[in-house]
């Protein structure tokens, strides 16, 4: 058992090798798990996609296409239906998070969305993407994003420099925000589970009779944890999906 809940999250070397004795690479369990996901994804769209030549689909094309069009209406509803080149993208990374949520929640697995350097990685390189997107489309005019029309002369350096700084928020508040709630929600898991577990020590009747609240409670927290993967998963792409159409439209 796992004394530190935080214990959890600690990244780990697997596998190491020297080069030329001053660098290191190195093969850890969240590179790993990334790994597994990867292969994880690819399994599943090939397998859902395989059956496409038949009327009947499986339940695999079906929960596939369920995503697919999920994740298109959303898509259609921020940025607009003209800009529907941007659903590979968004869909990749719809199922990237989603699977990388949904992995951490299996007994002793690895959850690598609860590492703020991987979602902060993932926010960081979408707000980089976002913003040469919106200078590429609009030049110089992409920096009246942060003068809201209307505004009078005096008020223009102070909104302009509030405006900066919320929009280079997002680089952080994007990735901090799914970090936060799978580190919190493991946390509370790992701590009902070691408690539960503990009662062991007292005879299965007296755990069975001290424990029946918190396993209650525990069961129903697993089950709130599965829709906090699903919808930070929906989260994440809604407010992706916004900062692109920002970018594009200016408002």
């Amino acid at each position: 058992m796992i004394i530190n809940p935080l214990e959890q999250f600690q990244i780990i070397d697997l596998l190491s090798i020297s080069i030329l004795g001053t660098y290191k690479l190195s093969l850890t369990n969240i590179g790993l798990y990334i790994s597994i996901i990867t292969f994880l994804i690819i399994s599943f769209m090939v397998l859902s996609t395989s059956y496409q030549r038949f009327i009947l689909t499986d339940k695999t094309s079906l929960i596939s296409e369920a995503t697919y069009d999920s994740v298109l209406s959303i898509v259609k509803e921020q940025i607009g239906a003209k800009n529907e080149k941007y659903l590979p993208f968004i869909f990749s990374l719809f199922v990237f998070i989603l699977f990388s949520n949904l992995i951490g929640l299996i007994p002793y697995s690895f959850t690598p969305t609860s590492h703020i350097i991987l979602t902060l990685s993932l926010s960081v390189a979408i707000f980089i993407g976002v913003t040469i997107l919106g200078l590429q489309k609009h030049k110089l005019k992409f920096f009246s994003l942060f003068i809201p029309v209307g505004t009078p002369l005096i008020l223009v350096p102070f909104l302009a420099i509030i405006e900066l700084i919320s929009y280079f928020a997002r680089a952080l508040s994007l990735g901090i925000r799914l970090g936060a709630n799978m580190i919190s929600g493991h946390i509370l898991l790992k701590i009902l589970s070691s408690f539960i577990w503990k009662l062991n020590a007292y005879g299965i009747i007296a755990s069975i009779i001290i424990g029946f609240i918190p396993m209650i409670i525990f069961t129903a927290i697993v089950g709130l944890e599965l829709a906090v993967a699903i919808i930070q998963a929906l989260v994440f792409i809604i407010l992706t999906s916004s900062y692109i159409r920002d970018a594009i439209y200016l408002h």
